[in-house]
This record gives C-alpha cells, sequence and structure tokens, in this order.
C-alpha cells in the first residue's frame, strides 16, 4: 500500500496534481489522471483495492444524491461528469493510501472532513470555469459540511478492515 513507514507523499502530491487537473481541465485531463490511478492501484494490494472500490461506489452515490437535492450541479449536465467520477476514484485511492491513516481519531476526522471536503468542493467549483455551481448557496454548504464530517469518520473508523495490523 505504498509506504508502509512514515507518510506517503507520493500519494498526496499525486491526489492534488489530479484534483486540480481535474476540476481545472476537466476532460482534458481523464487520460493522464486514469495513469496514476492504475499505477496506485497496481501499487496495493487486494484489501487495499477493495478499499479504493467501496469508497469510489460510495463517493458516486453520495454525490449523485447531492445532486439530486440540488446540493451539487453541473452546467449542462444532469449526472456526474466523467472528470467528476475519476475525481472520486483519486480521492478513494488517496483515502486508503493515506487520508483514512489521519483520520483514525472521530473528532478529529469530523472536523477535518467538515473543512477540508467542503473547500474542496468550493475550490473546485472556482478552478471549473461555473461548471461544478451551488444552486442553494446556504443549503449546499451545510449539507456539505455535514456529510463530509460523516464520511471522514467513516474512512477513519472503515480503516481496521483494509489495513494489515503492524
Amino acid at each position: 500500500m505504498g509506504c508502509t513507514q512514515g507518510f506517503n507523499w507520493r500519494a498526496l502530491v499525486g491526489f492534488e496534481l489530479c484534483w486540480f487537473a481535474l476540476v481545472y481541465f476537466q476532460q482534458q485531463a481523464v487520460l493522464p489522471v486514469s495513469a496514476y490511478l492504475l499505477y496506485g492501484l497496481w501499487q496495493m494490494d487486494k484489501a487495499g483495492r477493495i478499499a479504493v472500490l467501496l469508497i469510489l461506489l460510495a463517493g458516486i452515490g453520495i454525490d449523485t444524491l447531492l445532486l439530486r437535492l440540488s446540493v451539487i450541479q453541473f452546467s449542462g449536465d444532469a449526472l456526474l461528469p466523467l472528470w467528476f467520477v475519476l475525481l472520486w476514484a483519486v480521492f478513494a485511492l488517496a483515502a486508503v493510501e493515506f487520508m483514512a491513516k489521519v483520520l483514525t481519531k472521530p473528532w478529529l476526522a469530523a472536523i477535518l472532513g467538515a473543512s477540508g471536503g467542503p473547500l474542496s468542493y468550493w475550490g473546485g467549483a472556482a478552478l471549473s470555469g461555473g461548471v461544478l455551481q451551488f444552486p442553494l448557496q446556504f443549503y449546499s454548504a451545510l449539507v456539505l459540511i455535514v456529510v463530509w464530517a460523516l464520511i471522514a469518520v467513516a474512512l477513519g473508523q472503515s480503516r481496521r478492515w483494509y489495513v494489515k495490523a503492524v
């Protein structure tokens, strides 16, 4: 699963670069980000790959629900665009490689998730050229804060199912 000792810097830097490429370049970034994703998955054991898949599916489900509830929207799209689905895939990879390790204390996970998740959406909206939008500003912010606090706690607590005891 990448670095077993210390912090996985490749995963952090790789995720941040993929995030930026996807929100700024969107469809043009799909191939290079897919290559990075495949490399990251190749580095993992079977339990890690399954965890990435489950986080990806949960994320797509959550954002599809947020789309239906008008928390988020994409200009011209009724569905999640491919680049956004790929963003969930690299997030899931990063969650397994390093984020869940940081989120093991539920109170800390809730704080980090409630701040980092929504800030990522708002930053992505600013860089997306209007593609990602929040139709109901206050409602969207409140829902994203609560949802991402819960996601972060779930990521930290689920880690025990896919990380081998050291």
